[in-house]
């Protein structure tokens, strides 16, 4: 019969010798001091996340070693009858006591206060719970592994973290160098990065988990968008900077393609009667906004634009190769009028030395209608349907001798 008993005995003492071990490593713990304080030396007043996970483990431990002293009495109460039996005819009164005693709800817990808002009329202001020391053991260990997950958090925040911000610290400094290279050097994001992480640094003795989070949810994708921005910029950069100058070539030939169109239209509209349905230049404020605009993403690129720039610029040179060929149709359909009234007239001249080498100066209808066609193609402006129609009939005319 007393040999249970020893068993359970013997487990309680393993139990609580464990369990005494793991208490006094966790309490030796320098963080775990530096938390709750010593002599002399008062703990941390925490704030923020830090306040709300790990005040309350740190309450519970109270209440651990309090609930520790407790099951160590028991047990030893335990302990203290089993000496007392005797060896031989043992009382099973005895031995139920002993075993009650490990086994049984036989611990008294502190009593604790109801709040008014939990009571009935009838119900206590103080409740009285007894528990079992398995059961004890049980709330202990989850109360145990609470403050320990909370006091080994802070340890590791407190060690990484002023690595970890001097390590920030320092990638922004090579991010502002790669940034000052690609013409980038007031990003926003640097800037916010920079202040964020002071005020961080400031906030690592009382709140180094609200730290830890704040760096991981902010600091860290923060300053990995500006990495990949920077990192997509310098792909970019030759790209585009290939491409404003072939937009500035293209614009400096667009202006001398437009000033051609223009002086073809001038010299169109004085020499040609019949220019009016032929296409117009562009105006001349279209071309200037197509230079304003090529100007607006020069100076965005030297702001370090360089993405939002080549979009641009790929619309510029939409936008540019549009107004090209417009402005050279209308250069090349207004030559062509002028074209048409310079051969006309050397067509005209051919003709008149054919006539002249046939004996035919002298025809009245060839001579009449070479002088009508002649006056129209001199004059200024030409009906030019009109003389060549009368270079055609000079041609038949001629062609029927």
């Amino acid at each position: 019969m007393t040999n249970e008993i020893d068993q359970l005995l013997a487990d309680w003492k393993n139990k609580i010798k464990i369990a005494s071990q793991n208490l006094l490593d966790l309490q030796e713990l320098p963080t775990y001091q530096r938390l709750c304080g010593s002599p002399g030396f008062p703990g941390v007043q925490l704030t923020g996340i830090t306040a709300i996970r790990v005040s309350p483990a740190l309450s519970a431990m109270n209440d651990l070693f309090q609930y520790f002293d407790l099951l160590v009495q028991t047990v030893d109460q335990a302990r203290n009858l089993r000496q007392q039996l005797p060896r031989f005819l043992v009382s099973e009164q005895k031995i139920d006591e002993i075993k009650e005693l490990l086994t049984e709800a036989s611990i008294q817990l502190p009593t604790v206060q109801t709040p008014l808002a939990q009571r009935e009329l009838l119900t206590v202001t103080h409740s009285v719970n007894k528990i079992a020391p398995a059961q004890l053991l049980l709330i202990m260990n989850h109360a145990f592994s609470v403050a320990r997950d909370a006091v080994l958090a802070v340890d590791a925040a407190w060690t990484n973290l002023d690595g970890m911000l001097a390590d920030a610290v320092n990638q922004i400094q090579s991010l502002e160098k790669l940034g000052a290279s690609l013409g980038q050097s007031s990003l926003s994001e640097i800037l916010l990065a920079r202040g964020a992480i002071a005020s961080l640094q400031e906030r690592i003795e009382q709140d180094p988990l609200g730290v830890s989070e704040d760096f991981q949810q902010q600091i860290e994708p923060m300053l990995a968008q500006v990495e990949s921005a920077l990192a997509l910029a310098a792909k970019q950069l030759p790209q585009v900077r290939e491409k404003l100058a072939i937009a500035q070539a293209t614009l400096k030939q667009l202006e001398k393609l437009h000033s051609k169109s223009v002086a073809a239209f001038a010299e169109s509209q004085e020499k040609i009667v019949d220019h009016s349905i032929m296409p117009t230049p562009l105006p001349q404020a279209q071309i200037d906004a197509l230079s304003q605009w090529l100007t607006r993403l020069e100076t965005k690129l030297a702001e370090g634009l360089v993405n939002p720039v080549m979009v641009g610029l790929d619309n510029w040179l939409l936008k540019a190769r549009e107004y090209t060929a417009s402005a050279q149709h209308t250069d090349t359909a207004h030559n062509n009028l002028l074209q048409t009234r310079q051969e006309l007239r050397g067509r005209l001249d051919a003709l008149k030395a054919k006539a002249l080498a046939q004996g035919l100066v002298e025809d009245a209808t060839l001579a009449e209608l070479a002088q009508q066609a002649k006056q129209l193609l001199y004059i200024r402006p030409t009906p030019l349907n009109k003389a060549a129609e009368l270079v055609s009939q000079y041609e038949k005319r001629l062609n029927s001798h």
